[in-house]
């Protein structure tokens, strides 16, 4: 049997990241019954953070270097937006399903492609802008009146997903100063910071902690972050970007099982548009840049 290639082995590590994420959501749905947000997030960004650290440690470029970054405001400014990207996710999980969430989270690469646009100068043409139409159409009828979208748990999860748009934004102007792992430091320490503030308050007894559940979520996290950061060191980002919406497949049977709930039509057909929206911008990007070259 022949070996598998590095661009395989790329797809791999995100397809896989993809499934982790699914089961990892469907663990902080279950957490948010019983426990704070505010006390999850503390959980996930010490957990974060002490991986960071012995990355930061065990790195090349050494520990002092890692912490050094040329935009520290913009690094700033990434975490904050993660930090409430996360936070608003979970809200949303207590309000909606696990498909009907992770529907919402998948239009962020629409509202990227309109905010590079706009922001960095990059190229849209006629047809991208054509799919970004068609995916706020899928949009709209996720979260139209009859639907089960509609309504807080709706605007919390777009809102939500806005903050994760920019936040990827600011991650492609970081990157063109400072490495993944000067980001991923950043990202982990303004989420410490703020966690541990509103967290402590809320702290349950340590009798009433679900400690396997939490240590699920703070693993999963990581675990899924790290395949994301694996394929990227194997294959262009662009590569990989059309695997991230198998997570919608595999929140509908993992929401099955586990919550006994399933997606309506106008979910189904709005993912649908989404989806398609979101893998014919991608494919553009792509001709566009191979034309380029």
């Amino acid at each position: 049997m022949p070996a598998l290639s590095s661009k395989s082995h790329g797809i791999l590590f995100a397809i896989l990241a993809t499934m982790i994420f699914a089961s990892g959501d469907a663990v902080s749905k279950t957490l948010v019954v019983d426990h704070s947000v505010w006390f999850i997030m503390m959980g996930r960004y010490w957990f974060h953070f002490c991986v960071a650290l012995i990355w930061a440690a065990t790195s090349k470029k050494g520990f002092k270097a890692a912490f050094q970054s040329k935009r520290p405001v913009l690094q700033l400014a990434r975490g904050v937006l993660l930090f409430a990207e996360i936070a608003l996710i979970i809200i949303t999980f207590s309000m909606l399903g696990l498909a009907e969430t992770t529907t919402l989270i998948m239009v962020h690469p629409l509202i990227v492609t309109a905010l590079a646009a706009v922001f960095l100068g990059e190229y849209v043409g006629w047809r991208r802008i054509s799919a970004l139409l068609i995916g706020m159409v899928g949009l709209l009828i996720i979260m139209q009146p009859t639907g089960n979208i509609w309504g807080v748990g709706g605007l919390v999860g777009l809102c939500a997903t806005s903050a994760f748009a920019i936040y990827q934004l600011f991650t492609r102007l970081a990157s063109r100063n400072d490495d993944a792992l000067t980001s991923f430091l950043y990202a982990g320490l303004v989420g410490v910071v703020l966690s541990t503030v509103v967290g402590i308050p809320h702290m349950p007894p340590l009798d009433q902690i679900n400690w396997f559940l939490l240590a699920l979520a703070c693993i999963s996290s990581t675990a899924a972050h790290f395949c994301v950061i694996k394929a990227l060191t194997l294959v262009e980002a662009v590569e990989i970007q059309p695997y991230t919406y198998l997570q919608i497949v595999w929140s509908i049977p993992i929401g099955f099982m586990v919550f006994g709930t399933l997606p309506i039509w106008s979910t189904i057909l709005g993912a649908a548009l989404i989806v398609g929206a979101g893998l014919y911008s991608i494919h553009r990007s792509k001709t566009t840049v191979a034309e380029a070259d």
